[in-house]
C-alpha cells in the first residue's frame, strides 16, 4: 500500500510518498508552484514503480501558490543556498527513510536545481532534469552557474527538452547538452518537437505537442531510473566514476 505524509523537520520540508516495497528513493524538485497536485501525481507514479520519493517544498511555512502567475514573485526570492536544504533531503532519504540509493528528478525551476544538486552531491545515482530553467545571463537571485557546474556531475543524466521552450532557450539547451556529453558518465536526451516549457503540466495538454511529449517522455525516464539503479547496485554507477 502506498502511503503519504508531510514532513517539516528543519531544512527537510516537503511531501513524502512511500512505495509499498521501495527499492530506492527520488528527490523531486518541483516547478515554481511547489508541492502541487501535478508533482504528487509524479510521486504516485514513482511509487507504483517501486521508488519512494520526497517532493522538496520551496516555500516552507507558506500556503502553496495557486498558479504559476502567483508563484512567480515567490520563486524570484529563492536563492541557490537552497541546494543545502536539498542535500539534507537526500540525507533523509538515505538515512531516516533507510533507502539504499537516491536519485534527483526536477522540473522547470527544479530542473535547474537538479543540475546544481547532482554537480555537488556524489551520493546520487541518477539525475533527471525536465526542461531546466537555465537562463543566460543568470537571474539576479542566482549565484551558481548551472552550465559550468554541469561538467561536475558524475552520475548518469537524462535531459528532457521541448523545442518550443520559452525559458530554456535553444542555444542554452545546446550548451548544456554539449557539456553533459563531454563527461565520462552517460547522458540521455529527449527532444520533443513543438513542446513548450513545463509541457508536463495538465493545463497545457490542450496543445497536442505538449500532450504527446508528456505521454512519451515519462516511460523512458522510469526505465532510465531503473537501469541506473541496477548499474549503481552493480558498482558501475556514479560511485565507479573517478572524481
Amino acid at each position: 500500500m502506498i502511503r503519504t505524509e508531510d514532513i517539516a523537520q528543519g531544512r527537510v520540508d516537503g511531501f513524502i510518498t512511500h512505495a509499498e516495497r521501495p527499492r530506492a528513493g527520488v528527490l523531486i524538485l518541483p516547478t515554481i508552484t511547489g508541492v502541487d497536485a501535478h508533482m504528487k501525481e509524479r510521486a504516485q507514479a514513482l511509487a507504483q514503480a517501486g521508488f519512494s520519493s520526497m517532493i522538496w517544498n520551496p516555500y516552507p511555512g507558506e500556503t502553496p501558490p495557486a498558479d504559476p502567475a502567483s508563484a512567480q514573485p515567490r520563486a524570484a526570492k529563492l536563492n541557490d543556498g537552497a541546494v543545502d536544504a536539498m542535500a539534507d533531503c537526500v540525507s533523509h532519504l538515505l538515512g531516516a527513510m533507510g533507502l539504499p540509493a537516491a536519485a534527483v528528478l526536477g522540473f522547470c525551476l527544479g530542473g535547474r536545481y537538479a543540475v546544481l544538486l547532482a554537480a555537488r552531491d556524489r551520493r546520487l545515482f541518477a539525475c533527471v532534469p525536465f526542461y531546466p530553467s537555465i537562463r543566460v545571463p543568470m537571474s539576479p537571485n542566482q549565484s551558481l552557474d548551472a552550465l559550468a557546474l554541469a561538467a561536475d556531475i558524475r552520475c548518469p543524466v537524462h535531459l528532457v527538452h521541448g523545442t518550443a521552450d520559452q525559458v530554456f532557450l535553444p542555444p542554452v539547451y545546446a550548451r548544456l547538452r554539449d557539456i553533459l556529453e563531454q563527461r565520462s558518465a552517460a547522458t540521455m536526451v529527449q527532444v520533443h518537437p513543438g513542446a513548450v516549457h513545463s509541457f508536463m503540466r495538465p493545463d497545457l495538454h490542450k496543445t497536442p505537442a505538449n500532450a504527446l511529449a508528456s505521454r512519451l517522455s515519462w516511460p523512458p525516464v522510469l526505465a532510465f531510473l531503473e537501469t541506473s539503479l541496477n548499474l549503481h547496485r552493480a558498482g558501475a554507477g556514479a560511485a565507479a566514476v573517478p572524481a
